[in-house]
């Protein structure tokens, strides 16, 4: 890897090193294709890149992934298949975390497991009522996961005309929210909440987040698992930059791109910030979608129906956490990988997150199924709920008055926590506060909201000719799974696949 590139010119130029993209660059040189990867920061990864402090190896935004399973009940996992056909997958292990994570209440706790059997078995255990409807609502989501997976990559006419029909499920509730069908399917309005505690994975309350979304979410978890990347997800990262590099792509990093070079409405190429063009007939971009067209190609280039479209949307939720080691004996204490903490009004608790009271929390605690992460005697913990996407920075009251919110909800999880902490993230750099908080985000790209969902995403074709979309900015929506599968559908283009045909499996 060097920061600069070694040709003049490529077949296919890729703007930044998520998941996404690797997926793109990796699978593009595998096919032949002279491919180049720039990426401005010192790793490749994008939101699964990890921090390191001394020992300790922190997985900031990305905590649980799915898609990784050889096989299962809805097959082979995306990210399982792409790491197979680049030939990488022992460069990466995954561990599978069951149970998933604990959903936890002022006045009720429960642990819940991966697999469609032992998944309603916990749930029918407290709500033995609403037997009926659950396992309807488990029926539907893997139902809409299957019909998801078959339906095009890109869409005709007539695939629209015959979903009714090839896709009945997508087609009855691609514009509920998650609150809408639960509503259908469920009467015990605990039960609802219990359900939906998931709802930080995808950044919005039940009341506005896209059912098709969640349905495929949680199919994919419940019945092909959930993981975690053994030693931290740039192992996966790493794996998936391998997957360009071994195949003879060139991958550039600590090198931010300058500009895009359009003439006539079609891409000719990149600046890079060393002053160097290279030059492409196709670039695809993984970065903020409004960088790339705001930031890096003259607004002449861009037609204005499609800068006002970008303005229109909305940016998801950002995250702010604390991000923390600790000397408690979390294995004693039982404590999951993952907890969720929320008062039982889902709606009201997101909207004080957002306000700077937050009610509800999502406590990690990553070295319970991975010890490498932490010195020994030592728990990793991260703790984080939701700010606006585009709020200004909050003043040192407000973050400090977050910051010991957030640690009141752990301490439910964690007793006495604030006198077991052995590290604190930021600590150092910030002595004026005395737990400094992490913001990440817009987290997700865009909202998952209804009207952003899927095919309601930005295509990953643009109106700027040989300019492509990857990552979690363009369809079908956000996810680790879903921007490798982003990626997928960005190669084919590239390569001028089929896009009417399905989206899985993989095809190139």
């Amino acid at each position: 890897m060097s920061n600069q590139a070694l040709r003049s010119a490529y077949a296919v130029i890729v703007i930044g090193a998520g998941l996404g993209v690797l997926t793109t660059g990796a699978l593009l040189a595998k096919a032949g294709k002279q491919v180049l990867v720039v990426e401005k920061e010192q790793h490749p990864g994008g939101f699964i890149r990890e921090f390191r402090h001394g020992p300790y190896i922190i997985n900031p935004a990305i905590h649980s992934i799915m898609g990784c399973n050889p096989a299962g009940p809805l097959g082979q996992g995306v990210i399982d298949a792409v790491l197979e056909h680049l030939g990488v997958q022992d460069q990466c292990q995954f561990i599978r975390v069951d149970p998933f994570y604990r959903a936890q209440f002022p006045d009720f706790r429960m642990d819940v497991p991966l697999g469609r059997d032992a998944f309603l078995d916990a749930y029918l255990h407290h709500f033995p009522g609403d037997a009926e409807g659950l396992r309807s609502l488990v029926d539907l989501c893997s139902a809409s996961f299957q019909e998801a997976m078959q339906f095009p990559a890109v869409p005709r006419w007539q695939d629209w005309l015959l979903m009714p029909f090839r896709s009945p499920k997508i087609f009855r509730n691609a514009t509920s929210t998650l609150a809408a069908v639960l509503d259908r399917y469920l009467s015990d309005s605990r039960l609802k909440s219990v359900y939906a505690v998931l709802y930080p994975y995808l950044a919005l309350p039940p009341s506005r987040l896209s059912f098709f979304l969640w349905s495929i979410m949680m199919a994919s978890y419940i019945e092909q698992g959930a993981y975690y990347c053994q030693g931290g997800f740039q192992n996966m990262a790493a794996a998936f930059a391998e997957g360009v590099t071994k195949h003879g792509g060139e991958l550039i990093l600590e090198m931010p791109v300058k500009n895009i070079r359009v003439a006539g409405g079609k891409v000719q190429g990149i600046e890079l910030q060393n002053g160097q063009e290279v030059d492409a007939p196709a670039v695809i971009s993984n970065i903020d979608v409004r960088t790339t067209f705001q930031d890096l190609i003259e607004a002449d280039q861009v037609p204005t129906s499609y800068l006002r479209k970008i303005n229109d949307l909305e940016p998801s939720a950002s995250v702010l956490g604390l991000f923390l080691a600790t000397d408690l004996d979390v294995q004693a204490l039982g404590i999951p990988k993952v907890t969720l903490l929320s008062s039982w009004d889902l709606e009201d608790a997101y909207t004080a997150a957002l306000h700077g009271n937050p009610k509800s929390a999502a406590v990690h605690v990553p070295t319970v199924i991975d010890d490498t992460l932490a010195p020994p005697g030592e728990h990793l913990v991260i703790i984080q709920s939701f700010i606006p996407a585009e709020s200004a920075r909050l003043s040192p009251s407000a973050s400090a008055a977050y910051a010991e919110s957030l640690l009141d909800l752990a301490e439910q999880v964690l007793p006495d926590l604030r006198e077991h902490i052995t590290f604190m993230v930021g600590a150092s750099e910030e002595e004026q506060q005395k737990y400094p908080l992490q913001r990440l985000g817009p987290i997700y790209g865009w909202a998952n909201s209804v009207g952003q969902a899927g095919p309601r995403r930005l295509p990953y074709k643009t109106p700027v000719s040989g300019l492509y979309l990857a990552g979690h900015w363009t369809q079908p929506g956000s996810g680790v799974w879903t921007v490798v599968l982003s990626g997928v559908n960005a190669a084919r283009y590239a390569i001028g696949k089929d896009m009417s045909q399905a989206i899985w499996p993989l095809d190139l």
